[in-house]
This record gives structure tokens, sequence and C-alpha cells, in this order.
């Protein structure tokens, strides 16, 4: 079943289910709300705080779209840079396709390109997809086109906050021996490169280098695990704002850290990529729930 219908705040939502679970997606932004495979509870985290507005500003929590910059503004080298982790998530996109396969399989594209506003920002012409496919696992696959007459390079991730029983209890999988970039500095330096299982006990903001393959978050708490694999990504992220950073988030609860991590797929730092006139490149995310 798919459904376009008004959602929070008044944007316009989508809604996907079939006998393997449900999928929630507000098409500003196209930005992954909810995910609840069958016989699971919800694995996205989204702040009780969370605003949802037709200006445009972000949704905190969910799967964020991070394009075509990734961090704050002034760290961008975008002249007309203003925003953190870009402009897309703040645009409205459009549904181009949907389909249905049996009862299992549910998949919807939403598309965006370039326009006189986004242009003032960053002058380049550029399409962008999401393709979102609810099956035994939610699949995502974000494809940027450069659509114009130079070439570009850009950033990217996909900001996805998961739900857990508590930070403080969880342990991260799978990135064992990578090298991170700290950007939470007021934390005691961690070794590095990381020694085993990444655990939350402080403001965690970490960008981890040479890390393709799978990673995954074990939630005691919640009783599951569950399994980020990935294609066309070379670079992650780990966070956790931790208590007093939460404090100073408008849009986020006081408390609410210790039931959210985010382990973020991104082409980032060296990893950004370099788009030649009609050429593309795509970041696939694929998310699995098991029982322990």
């Amino acid at each position: 079943m798919i459904q376009l219908l008004t959602g929070r705040g008044g944007l316009p939502e989508i809604h996907l289910q079939n006998r393997c679970g449900r999928c929630e997606i507000s098409l500003m932004g196209a930005h992954v709300l909810s995910y609840v495979p069958a016989g699971h509870r919800e694995v996205l985290f989204l702040s009780e705080k969370s605003e949802y507005t037709p200006s445009g500003k972000p949704i905190r929590g969910g799967i964020p779209l991070c394009w075509p910059w990734f961090g704050p503004a002034e760290a961008s080298r975008v002249p007309g840079a203003t925003t953190a982790h870009g402009f897309i998530r703040q645009e409205m996109w459009s549904l181009a396709s949907w389909k249905e396969s049996g009862d299992s399989v549910t998949e919807v594209l939403l598309e965006a390109q370039d326009t006189e506003g986004t242009r003032r920002v960053w002058p380049h012409a550029f399409r962008v997809s999401l393709r979102v496919r609810l099956g035994e696992r939610l699949e995502l696959a974000l494809s940027t086109v450069n659509a114009g007459q130079e070439a570009f390079s850009y950033e990217e991730a996909l900001h996805t906050y998961y739900a857990v029983g508590d930070c403080r209890a969880l342990s991260i999988h799978g990135f064992q021996g990578c090298a991170f970039r700290d950007k939470a500095p007021a934390t005691p330096p961690a070794p590095n490169p990381q020694p085993g299982e990444i655990t939350i006990t402080e403001e965690t903001d970490r960008v981890y280098f040479h890390c393709p393959g799978e990673a995954v978050i074990t939630d005691p708490v919640m009783g599951r695990r569950i399994r980020i694999a990935k294609e066309g990504s070379d670079t992650g992220v780990v966070w956790n704002p931790w208590i007093a950073k939460s404090r100073r988030m408008p849009d986020f609860g006081d408390e609410e850290y210790r039931n959210m991590v985010c382990v973020e797929n991104a082409n980032v730092d060296y990893d950004g990529r370099r788009l030649e006139p009609g050429q593309a490149h795509v970041l696939k995310v694929s998310i699995a729930v098991e029982s322990l």
C-alpha cells in the first residue's frame, strides 16, 4: 500500500506498508521519518521537539539527507553556504514514480533538481533522486547527476538517527581498525585508530575513514541488532550529542540523547565526489533488524 497524505505540520508525506513493515517519508527533504519492520519496534529516532514547517527548517531525527556539503556552513568552503549539512533537506521533493511487487516489496522514487534559489547558494545544475524500497530490509539509494556543463564536487551523508534503548549500553561494530577525525574536541582524546567496538560514554562525533563494510548496532536493552550495509561510500560518521550539547539544542530534548545514536553512511572529507558533466554517483544503504 502507498498513500500520499498531509502529514505533520501540514507537510506532504508518503506512507508505505506491506507484509514486511511500514515506512513514512516527508516530501520536505525526502526525509524518511519512520521505519517499523514487521515484528519489531520503531527503528528510527525522532525528537519530540522536532519542528515540521513549510519554511524548510530541518527535521530533527529520522534520516536527513546531507547534500552538497557536510558539516557547518562555515567549514563547507561554499561561498553561499548559510546552513549546516547543505540545502537539499530543506527543499520540497516530488514523487516521480512508485510500484509494488506482490505483498512484500513497495518502492517509491523521489526527485529534486536545481532551481533559481539553489543556484544562488550553489551555482551548479544537478538532479538528485532518492529511491526508497521497503521489503525484508529498508533500502535507500541516493543518486546525484551532474546536469550542467562543468564539473562539480560535493559531499553527502545519510544522517540516520537510530532509536536505541539506552545509548550507554549499546555497542557498534564495523569500525575496528579505522582511523577517525574527532569533531568533539571537548572530550578526552580516544585511542585512534578505533581499537574495537564503539561505546557511547560521552559526546561522540567522529568521521571514520576507509570503512566500506557493514556496521552493526547491538542493543541489549531493546533486544535487537541493527545491520547497516552500504555501497558507494568509504567514510562513516558516529554521533551522539550527550548531555551538555543536548541542552543547547532547541529542537532536541535534554534527555533524548539516551535513546538515539547516529551511524551515518557518507561521502565526506577525502571521500567527497567529483562529477564531470553527465556523470552520476549512487550512495546505497540497506538497514535490517534482527532479534538478539
